[in-house]
């Protein structure tokens, strides 16, 4: 029986993917934890703390338990008796080590040590597989801007039609964002893989005279960062990884939103790629829904409330706080499979994209001229003033919208508009292809930009 949704027997595919799953499944939990028990033996040994003999025998005992059912169930028994987080699992490693080595582990070290390493160290994994994720998801987006830079599209402010863009640019200003999440990402990647080496109260007291240089030795073998101060009441690390897949989610959630209304039959510009036997409804046969698109936003919906739910665990008492500690513990993963899943889905939905350029020219076409009342105004500008020349615009586009009108023809009937500007000249300001402003160029920035590679 299952309690998660990200490891339903049924769903969980749809929540998350197969290589983080991997990540934070609870034997690789309990498998990362008995490595760095084991790497934190040996970093004493050598510094003296513990016995040399000891330290190698627990290590190689360490190191060759297998996190299995058995062993998961004697670890669940021993916390349901102690209601510690980590002594069960000691115990078990206890009982498996030679002799007296068991005695030595964890020397000095408290819980979070070693969990937060391990997290640490998973987060780094985490972060290689989304970055991957986004250079493709970049690569997709920057073929669809680099296709229809001139791709002429209906631009939309607060649900209605604005004036003419391209799609082009529309998939540029998705790129653009993507961009930023690499470089916050490489940003970040330098505080997630930061350890955890503290003690009780996190002063390094019982870790000797040569502490620092213990936990700097202890932190290279796990391939870290050693920290420059204790930080088990200090989360803004876990809070900076939790902000960034909740944008990079909502990036995702954007983009599906948009194809989402753009798929509607009555507009179609844009669609889901079809896979055969998909079904949108047991009731409706005829349905092909964005389902992809509307899961995106799901996911981006959990990641967000794991993101809050971390903010309010920045707030500690004194130098450890369980209240907030243990939180994360339901936060992470979660929100990590969350975002890997998004990530893959937006990548599926861009590559398969499908854009229909004739609806996009027919849906310019149905607003019947009035997304070039802008270009109007400003033409009439330099003969009338700008204020002037929109309560004119504005004058002639209220009256035609209520007779039925298109706009192109209502000017030409307008004298205060056509005398100034002319019949010919009216009619070249309704061209579509010459009417999207600078988006062409933006888009060529946004790819020139993509073309400094990100740090690998």
């Amino acid at each position: 029986m299952t309690v998660g949704i990200v490891d339903h027997g049924i769903f969980a595919d749809a929540w998350s993917i197969p290589e983080l799953r991997a990540l934070f499944d609870d034997r690789a939990q309990i498998a990362g934890w008995i490595e760095v028990m084991a790497v934190l033996a040996e970093t004493e040994a050598e510094f003296g703390l513990i016995p040399e003999a000891a330290a190698e025998a627990l290590s190689a005992a360490c190191r060759g338990v297998a996190p299995d059912e058995a062993l998961l169930q004697e670890v669940r028994e021993d916390f349901q008796r102690s209601n510690h987080s980590l002594l069960g699992l000691i115990r078990a490693l206890q009982r498996r080590c030679p002799g007296d080595s068991g005695e030595w582990l964890c020397y000095g070290a408290t819980v979070q040590d070693i969990t937060d390493s391990h997290t640490a160290r998973v987060l780094l994994r985490t972060a290689e597989i989304l970055r991957a994720q986004l250079r493709a998801i970049a690569e997709a987006l920057a073929g669809l801007a680099r296709l229809h830079r001139n791709t002429p599209l209906c631009g939309r402010t607060h649900g209605q039609p604005g004036l003419p863009i391209t799609f082009g640019f529309k998939a540029a200003g998705w790129l653009d964002e993507i961009l930023r999440h690499q470089a916050r990402l490489e940003r970040v990647i330098p505080v997630l893989g930061t350890a955890q080496l503290a003690g009780g109260v996190g002063s390094l007291s019982s870790f000797g005279d040569e502490a620092i240089a213990l936990q700097a030795r202890f932190c290279q073998r796990l391939g870290l960062m050693p920290p420059a101060i204790s930080w088990t009441a200090s989360r803004d690390r876990l809070a900076d990884w939790l902000n960034l897949l909740a944008l990079m989610t909502a990036t995702a959630d954007r983009i599906g939103h948009e194809v989402y209304n753009l798929q509607r039959p009555e507009i179609g510009e844009l669609s889901e790629g079809f896979v055969a036997g998909t079904v949108g409804s047991i009731t409706m046969p005829q349905k092909r829904n964005p389902e992809i698109s509307e899961h995106l936003g799901t996911l981006a919906r959990s990641v967000r409330h794991q993101a809050a739910f971390m903010l309010e665990s920045l707030v500690h008492d004194h130098e450890r706080d369980g209240r907030s500690w243990k939180g994360e513990w339901a936060i992470l993963p979660p929100a990590c499979l969350a975002t890997g899943k998004a990530l893959h889905l937006l990548r599926h939905l861009l590559e398969g994209l499908n854009v229909c350029e004739e609806r996009m020219l027919h849906n310019l076409a149905a607003t019947r001229g009035f997304v070039y009342a802008e270009r109007v105004m400003l033409a009439l500008a330099p003969h009338l003033g700008k204020q002037s020349a929109h309560a004119l615009v504005y004058r002639v586009a209220m009256a035609a919208t209520e007779r039925g009108e298109g706009l192109l023809e209502a000017l030409l009937a307008e004298p205060e508009v056509r005398e100034p500007l002319g019949a010919e000249r009216l009619r070249r300001l309704f061209d579509p292809a010459d009417s999207t402003g600078r988006c062409a160029e933006m888009v060529d920035r946004v790819l020139a930009a993509m073309t400094v590679e990100a740090p690998q």
